[in-house]
């Protein structure tokens, strides 16, 4: 079963058949005995019980009045005189209960096996800092370390970590700064393109009109002679002809040429 470190056993109610206890001695440490708390007619027989009823071959007594229950001795190397241990119990002041900061401890006969000590390496030196759980699985006890959240210090980000974060975020500006920087070039492109555009459209208009008007005012003709004088003749204006009389030998003086007459040659 299960024990955590806290659980309040006070009087055991174990009833039955419970093998004779055997004392082991005085010890500086409980661990990894777990504390079940105080009782006021605590004794080693109300203890034993406590530790029959959660199956644990190992109890230990302090102050007179708390009793605690584990899966293995405490380490040897923590044992101490016996006269450390020189507290009666509170419920029977003849025997031995521990003392102040001291475990009287006391195989409770729950397994005829050899107990063996616990090995002062498999655990936390800070005994401050760390909680026992004992389990028992098919009858082999099993003793886990449980650190204290309270003294757990709280994970740090690694330098790594947070470099990373900085560059993602340096990346991600630097990409929206290029990216309006290419909008702007875009934008500025085709207001050029557009501004080049009206002006070629201008010239070309200006081109024509001029064209035009040159037609109109008589300029030079394809061939680079004068386009009215090509065009008409002064001989076959009558009003020219009346104003001034010009004889060609080709053309008779005493016809009409204001009528056109198609003739055959």
């Amino acid at each position: 079963m299960s024990i955590s470190e806290g659980t309040q056993i006070s009087s055991g109610t174990f009833t039955g058949k419970m093998e004779a206890s055997t004392t082991v001695g005085c010890f500086a440490t409980p661990t990894p005995l777990v504390d079940h708390g105080s009782y006021e007619f605590q004794s080693s027989g109300n203890c034993q019980k406590v530790c029959y009823e959660l199956q644990q071959p190992v109890m230990g007594l302090t102050s007179g009045t708390n009793c605690s229950c584990g899966p293995l001795l405490p380490p040897k190397d923590s044992q101490v005189d016996d006269d450390k241990c020189s507290t009666g119990c509170a419920g029977y002041d003849k025997e031995s209960c521990g003392g102040a900061d001291y475990w009287w401890v006391i195989l409770t006969g729950f397994s005829r096996n050899e107990i063996a000590n616990l090995d002062p390496h498999s655990i936390s030196t800070s005994s401050a800092a760390t909680k026992h759980s004992v389990v028992t699985i098919g009858g082999s006890t099993v003793v886990k370390t449980i650190p204290d959240p309270s003294q757990t210090a709280a994970p740090q980000k690694t330098a790594s970590s947070g470099g990373g974060g900085g560059t993602n975020k340096a990346g991600i500006a630097a990409g929206v700064v290029v990216g309006v920087v290419v909008l702007i070039a875009l934008i500025a492109g085709v207001v050029l393109f557009l501004k080049r555009r009206k002006r070629r459209l201008q010239e070309e208009e200006y081109q024509q009109k001029q064209s035009v008007q040159q037609f109109v005012s008589g300029g030079k003709g394809v061939y680079g002679g004068n386009s009215a004088s090509s065009m008409n003749d002064s001989r076959l204006d009558p009003e020219v002809m009346m104003s001034r009389r010009q004889s060609d030998g080709s053309i008779a003086d005493n016809q009409d040429y204001s009528r056109r007459i198609l003739r055959v040659r």
